[in-house]
């Protein structure tokens, strides 16, 4: 019954992860780490809790020249994630990557609305980075999605102009996107005039409305996310990779708040949504590092011993697949409970500790991989370590009743297995 279960809920998992929609996103999102660390970056450098330095900034000038990186990152991010998304998709569909980028881009600007600007005495419209930030990005998923898939369906089955043998390669690449590129854009141009019809005006603003606005209700509720983190562990239970399954929905529900607070911060505004996706990658908890210190320091089992030695260093980086399936983690009820409270637990004590005040709501990307209580110190200063280091007690405590049943079983099993090998060379 459980394997008929599990391999129900393998399958059913692996078709949604596999779906078109899903792992565009997911890859998309991922690729969007070095221009997120950029701007991260500055905004750690302009708004570090030293008064000194920040008088140095202010004084020299420096601190008004490198802001330039968040506003050409942050402030501008949904170009960057319309350029991924179109890649990632054309690459999956197997269509011309180059084109469909260049498509999705045009696409989106076409349905993107200019503003009025008066420079000297001169009025001209530009795009202003309301729509281009955070604001923007659902926008900017809905139109890299639309826009390249469309592109795909013309070039597989819409008419084509044939070029000689003898052109080169790229210029008949050119030549055979021309119509469906041209198809997509007359697509996003007729969706830009109907929208203005309406009484939302564009098609940003009657997403926001109807879409952004609700699902950022949701992104900013900490239930959405230990929901989620609850199900992505639940998940490795039947061996199944719970981020890769939960990634997208995390990235399109919380990474918006988290680029609204590098944008506030860089810009000398207060940080406002506590739930984000660079809080939930800084305070999801180091459960990995505490058990697989428990399992090489605690264990009297010779095999869970044995695997927390080969464990210890990736869980410092939080890395657990030494774990998931050396203990085994995967398939193992005794486990089951701390594995999937552990990161539950670990959010609501990091968002507990900003909601009383103590600590600051996170605005910096920190890389996953950064080990405990050096993350929470780039995420949010020393308050953030000692979070971190609460964490880290509550998940020992957690882990500790489960995990002395686990290592009396497996020295059960290590006991019986030596009695049958003995018995076995007397006979």
């Amino acid at each position: 019954m459980k394997g008929t279960f599990a391999q129900k809920l393998s399958k059913a998992v692996s078709k949604f992860s596999g779906n078109l929609v899903v792992k565009t996103i997911a890859s998309g999102m991922a690729r969007l780490l070095p221009v997120i660390m950029i701007g991260s970056i500055v905004t750690l450098l302009i708004s570090l809790p030293i008064d000194p330095w920040l008088a140095f900034l202010e004084s020299s000038g420096i601190g008004s020249i490198i802001t330039i990186g968040s506003k050409m990152t942050n402030d501008i991010i949904t170009i960057y994630l319309v350029v991924s998304l179109a890649y990632d998709m054309a690459r999956l569909l197997k269509v011309n990557q180059l084109n469909a980028v260049l498509v999705s881009i045009v696409s989106f600007f076409i349905v993107t609305p200019m503003t009025e600007a008066m420079i000297g005495e001169k009025v001209i419209k530009v795009f202003t980075t309301t729509y281009l930030g955070s604001r923007g990005m659902f926008v900017g998923i809905i139109v890299a999605l639309l826009a390249t898939y469309l592109f795909y369906l013309l070039a597989e089955k819409g008419p084509k102009i044939k070029m000689p043998a003898s052109v080169p390669p790229a210029i008949t690449a050119s030549f055979e996107s021309l119509i469906p590129a041209i198809g997509v854009a007359s697509f996003f141009i007729l969706i830009g005039a109907l929208f203005s019809m309406t009484s939302y005006g564009d098609v940003h603003s009657a997403v926001y409305a109807v879409l952004q606005a609700p699902l950022e209700g949701l992104g900013n509720s900490i239930w959405a996310m230990v929901l989620l983190a609850l199900l992505g562990e639940f998940f490795w239970f039947f061996g199944i990779h719970g981020s890769n399954v939960t990634s997208a929905a995390n990235n399109t529900l919380f990474m918006p708040g988290a680029i609204e607070n590098a944008s506030n911060v860089a810009a000398g505004l207060p940080a406002t949504n506590a739930v984000n996706s660079y809080f939930l990658e800084a305070f999801k908890g180091p459960r990995h590092c505490v058990l697989s210190a428990m399992l090489a320091f605690m264990s009297k089992s010779k095999q869970l011993k044995a695997v927390g030695k080969i464990a210890v260093v990736p869980g410092l980086f939080g890395i657990s697949e030494p774990m998931k399936f050396g203990i085994p983690m995967v398939f193992n009820p005794i486990i089951l409970i701390p594995m999937s409270l552990a990161p539950v637990i670990s959010l609501l004590i990091a968002y507990f500790a900003i909601k009383i005040g103590f600590m600051s709501i996170v605005s910096i990307a920190v890389p996953w991989v950064a080990p405990p209580l050096i993350g929470g110190f780039l995420a949010a200063g020393w308050q953030g370590t000692v979070v971190q280091t609460i964490q880290m007690i509550a998940i020992f405590l957690l882990y500790l009743p489960f995990f002395k049943v686990l290592d009396k079983r497996k020295c059960a099993e290590e006991a019986q297995n030596e009695l049958q090998a003995k018995e076995e060379i007397v006979s």
